[in-house]
């Protein structure tokens, strides 16, 4: 009997997820589309690939929804293959200095970008343990290293900054605990993407000008901006069997030396 293999990738209605759904849709997977907000499924069939695609809204932030959404992919799917931990964000509060930065600020942000890690591991990784095969893929950020300076795109800097380095150790210590099983967790973390041209991230940069993005563009070796193809392939290789003995590694998909 052949083996359905399916993916979760999570935020991957739009931006960086929706390539990385186009891209292991066409290397042959199921999707399950985790999102905050209603996906439709038409965009992502004008795209090779046979797989079926279904979509789950979620909250990753809250316990009970990923609860939820992950039972209700087990029950369609009972194994699942790859989980891509792409949903993630600094909130919607704006807070630059450590004194804005609430308990309710942080705990919400370290929810959306670490504690759902652990969330959606904890639902998938067993069956994953079953069939001694798995990948986990964490999408953390260049910008886990810190910044100088205020973000237009980034409103708790310091909550975001602090919980994309954690993941760094979670995945480490991840791969280490889930090695035994053949499961392997790495990391991918971009620079400057601008997923598409509708990307709120490459509206939000133009909108300070020309000369903004251009010493953007002047900063990457590489001497241009990322896009979502950038990341969704460097993702789908950590999915495939060719990266079995890759694991526990972060990797900067950022245009040049980090």
């Amino acid at each position: 009997m052949t083996v359905r293999r399916t993916a979760v990738v999570t935020g991957g209605g739009n931006g960086i997820g929706a390539g990385i759904v186009r891209h292991l849709r066409a290397a042959g997977y199921e999707i399950a589309i985790v999102d905050i907000q209603d996906v439709e499924i038409e965009p992502f069939l004008s795209f090779p690939g046979e797989g079926r695609i279904t979509t789950h809204l979620c909250d990753v932030a809250d316990g009970r929804s990923v609860a939820t959404t992950c039972q209700a992919i087990l029950a369609d799917a009972p194994v699942v293959s790859v989980l891509v931990n792409n949903a993630g964000g600094s909130g919607n509060v704006r807070a630059e200095t450590v004194e804005d930065h609430s308990d309710e600020i942080w705990a919400h942000v370290g929810d959306l970008n670490l504690t759902s890690i652990i969330r959606f591991c904890r639902a998938f990784v067993p069956a994953m343990r079953a069939q001694r095969f798995g990948r986990i893929v964490n999408i953390s950020s260049a910008t886990r290293h810190g910044v100088t300076h205020p973000s237009p795109t980034i409103h708790s800097r310091l909550g975001y900054v602090t919980f994309k380095a954690a993941m760094v150790g979670l995945t480490r210590q991840l791969a280490n605990d889930l090695g035994p099983d053949q499961i392997t967790v790495n990391t991918v973390a971009p620079g400057p993407i601008f997923a598409d041209a509708d990307a709120r991230i490459a509206k939000t940069m133009k909108a300070r000008g020309e000369a903004f993005v251009t010493n953007i563009v002047n900063s990457i070796p590489l001497r241009r901006i990322g896009n979502a193809d950038d990341i969704a392939g460097v993702v789908t290789f950590l999915a495939s069997d060719g990266a079995g003995y890759l694991s526990g590694q972060t990797i900067d998909v950022c245009g040049g030396p980090a």
